[in-house]
């Protein structure tokens, strides 16, 4: 039997088959099996999270693709890379990865994956405060990602320039991206990209001052969170509403809306949202007459955005106390809560100079009122030097016109009430 076996094996060369051509196929279909091992563990460790190893398994696959000639699943490890790099931090890294990909995506003209990297870019731009680059970027994915066969991500696409530019003010430029994302939502029958769709729609109405129609968007999205047991963005729904509310005149409704924002946020344990909701339900309870309410609403919501170490939520927190205070002629007491806030402003809005100023003008009117105008002056000096610095003309009139007003005494001082 062996020697008919070896008989067979030489009359197989015999007729041929070149040795090294079948050597070379052998070592091919065992560097692919490698590969696909590393990339199934790459994968495994992807899912549970564990972003570091899969990192560099994910590199050793590219590693391997490459040497293979594989482009198509090269381009895959490198987004792999890119969504690692992102998971760990490393926004800049992620970018180098996911742009190698695309090239070689474009190598293959495959418009659909190339948009899809030019929208992990965009992303990554975004979580890296770059918003006129990231809209760049989402401008160039789009046209490609409406060539993919899936319009998923086209979806998310849009929906993410839609947040960024109603975030900017530019509401008018998102409305048509917002209803491309409508209806394509709509025609993959995908409720929670549904859910996303109306919410971002409402914000984009309500932008634009359409408060009913901002309203029925968001109690649909709402409605749709709910069903999908998606708890924190209901919450949300419940704060956006009541800020809706308040455009439309209706602080009653308003109040009630935040209130239950709060109760859920609590029961969320995002203190943060809570601090938030809490500083709108201090002042409407402050316009309604319920002063020690007020300031108790207010006080809690301080110390719910101290605990979880919210930072922009505590100076908007300080702000509705100082105010409710100053309403109770404890301009003194004001002024102090007013101090950490003028610090912490620094941090929070290192790149605001309008917000600084704002602040800074608000603290300085409390000291005025307390009769601490030498701290008010140097508060004063602050907020020059920030709008100086600025080069913002209107920043610089505002000081101007506060320290005007400051420095006569036989006039009311207009400097920003808390």
């Amino acid at each position: 039997m062996r020697g008919l076996l070896i008989l067979a094996m030489l009359s197989f060369l015999d007729l041929g088959f070149p040795r090294q051509a079948w050597t070379q196929e052998v070592d091919r279909a065992k560097a692919e099996s490698v590969a696909a091992g590393q990339a199934a563990e790459a994968d495994r460790l992807f899912k549970r999270g564990e972003w570091e190893p899969a990192l560099a398994l994910y590199e050793a696959e590219r590693a391997s693709r490459s040497a293979l000639g594989d482009v198509r699943y090269e381009a895959y490890a490198l987004r792999a890379i890119g969504l690692c790099h992102a998971n760990l931090g490393d926004d800049e890294s992620a970018i180098e990865a996911v742009n190698r990909a695309r090239l070689l995506d474009l190598k293959r003209e495959d418009k659909g994956y190339a948009g899809y990297d030019l929208f992990l870019i965009a992303q990554a731009e975004l979580r890296l405060d770059r918003p006129a680059d990231g809209i760049r970027t989402l401008g160039m994915a789009l046209p490609l990602l409406s060539q993919a066969v899936d319009r998923d991500h086209e979806t998310d696409a849009r929906l993410v320039l839609t947040r960024t530019l109603t975030a900017l003010g530019r509401a008018e430029e998102a409305r048509p991206h917002i209803a491309r994302a409508m209806v394509l939502a709509d025609s993959l029958s995908d409720p929670w990209r549904i859910a996303d769709s109306w919410a971002l729609s409402g914000q984009v109405e309500g932008s634009l001052g359409n408060a009913s129609l901002a309203l029925e968007r968001f109690s649909d999205a709402q409605e749709l969170f709910e069903q999908q047991g998606r708890a924190a963005d209901s919450a949300w729904m419940e704060t956006i509403s009541g800020s809706t509310l308040l455009t439309l005149g209706r602080p009653d409704l308003a109040l009630a809306r935040f209130e239950e924002a709060a109760r859920l946020h609590e029961h969320l344990e995002d203190g943060g949202s809570m601090a938030e909701d809490l500083a709108a339900v201090a002042g409407l309870l402050l316009e309604a007459g319920r002063v020690d309410e007020a300031l108790k609403t207010a006080r809690k919501g301080m110390e719910k955005a101290q605990e979880v170490d919210d930072r922009p939520r505590e100076v908007e927190a300080r702000v509705r106390l100082a105010q409710i205070l100053g309403h109770q002629n404890d301009w003194r007491a004001a002024s102090a809560i007013l101090d950490e806030a003028a610090d912490l402003i620094r941090l929070v809005a290192r790149n605001e100079p309008a917000e600084q100023v704002r602040l800074l003008l608000t603290a300085a009117y409390a000291d005025h009122r307390a009769k601490l105008d030498p701290k008010a002056l140097k508060r004063l000096d602050a907020a020059a030097k920030i709008a100086e610095d600025s080069k913002q003309s209107d920043l610089k009139r505002i000081v101007t016109e506060a320290r005007h007003q400051l420095e006569n005494p036989d006039r009311d001082p207009s400097l920003p009430k808390p």
